[in-house]
């Protein structure tokens, strides 16, 4: 069998991929390893996300616009988002209605972990582990799977420079984790994680804790349980889930016929370990571009050019944030304590919802750039 366009990996951004190739007409196949397959993640996604792809009301078992910041010392920040929210959603329901979203577009949906490309000369010849999905071909592909992308490997794509590695458990609600059920917590603390953050998600039924790391002097199971310790859970996770993050854009994740998208991409911004945007966003965009390309000829260097100009300020800006902030305690300290300011709440979260960069008056601007450097010399 051929088609026009493989999409590798069936997560957000693959999903998102296929569904945008069908409905325009092209030939598509979407194959995931593993259908059943729980990506542990955070699940939050924001307002702009929601509205843009339709996400059904029931997909989004949370809908919360108070966080908290929570410094080494233990000191917390209230914030508020007067203009929208913060949805969650559970990745497997999430994922499975994605996928049935491109299944209805006309694209066909299989099971099973690519093994090899191997190029035809109009195409690349696909075969799975184990054969479970005859071999097929496709003239172009889309790679989705992931950090470590092995789409990416054999399409000779740059590798992904930077993966944190995160791990997340999830326990029922029980009295004494009660009170978070309806607020975000995230922690800046050297015990929960010397270089990223802790996060508290609420779901319907569960508490979702987890933490990241670059730093492999640490262990992430340690760095974890320390974190449950000072949460005061007594009770046992249900589920244990770890994968590795990409945390910076690949040099280069359009070719002359194939691109990434999502993690295989390295689509995931510094400082807040955000995807699952970025993924459905670079899906999109990538299918869009693929689309035009195969339709009129139109490069697919496009796409990368695209989100670059959307995206790239809010990439550099968040790395700029984690390489002045994360450091120590004492400048985890500070960040908690900028947090409180309400223009810093306001511009954080209106740029959040809808991903752009939100100007703020001059005044403004001179406030927060004055706070910044009063609490850098103070944490330093």
């Amino acid at each position: 069998m051929r088609y026009d366009v493989a999409v590798i990996g069936g997560g957000p951004s693959g999903a998102v991929a296929a569904a945008v190739l069908a409905k325009a007409g092209l030939s598509t196949i979407l194959l995931e390893r593993n259908l059943e397959n729980v990506k542990p993640c955070g699940g939050a996604i924001p307002l702009g996300l929601i509205e843009e792809f339709s996400i059904p009301p029931e997909l989004v078992e949370k809908k919360l616009s108070h966080m908290r910041a929570r410094s080494p010392k233990g000191r917390t920040i209230e914030m508020h988002m007067p203009n929208g929210y913060v949805g969650m959603v559970r990745r497997e329901k999430f994922d499975r209605w994605l996928r049935s979203e491109a299944e209805k577009a006309g694209a066909v949906v299989m099971e099973g972990l690519m093994d090899s490309l191997m190029p035809t000369g109009e195409g690349w010849l696909i075969s799975t582990l184990g054969n479970k999905v005859e071999p097929f071909e496709a003239t172009h592909i889309i790679g989705a799977d992931g950090a470590n992308s092995k789409t990416a490997d054999e399409l000779g794509f740059p590798p992904n420079e930077l993966k944190v590695i995160a791990m997340q458990q999830r326990f029922h609600y029980t009295p004494e984790i009660e009170k978070f059920r309806d607020i975000v917590e995230i922690w800046f603390d050297g015990e929960v994680s010397p270089d990223f953050y802790g996060w508290i998600f609420p779901k319907a039924d569960h508490l979702a804790i987890g933490t990241g790391t670059e730093d492999r002097k640490h262990s992430i199971k340690a760095l974890q349980k320390r974190f449950v310790e000072k949460i005061g859970i007594k009770t046992e996770s249900y589920l244990d889930e770890a994968a590795k993050i990409p945390m910076k854009p690949r040099k280069m994740f359009a070719a002359e016929k194939n691109i990434l998208v999502g993690d295989a991409a390295g689509l995931v911004t510094p400082a807040n370990g955000e995807g699952i945007f970025f993924a459905m966003r670079s899906g999109k965009l990538g299918a869009e571009a693929m689309v035009r390309h195969i339709k009129s000829g139109a490069p697919l260097s496009a796409y990368e050019q695209e989100f670059r100009k959307l995206y790239q300020p809010i990439f550099f800006g968040l790395e700029a944030l984690q390489a002045i902030y994360y450091r120590n305690d004492r400048l985890r300290e500070s960040f908690v304590a900028i947090c409180a300011d309400d223009d810093v709440q306001r511009i954080t979260f209106d740029s959040y919802l809808y991903k752009k960069m939100v100007p703020a008056p001059w005044s403004v601007q001179m406030k927060i750039f004055s706070k910044n450097i009063y609490h850098l010399l103070k944490g330093r």
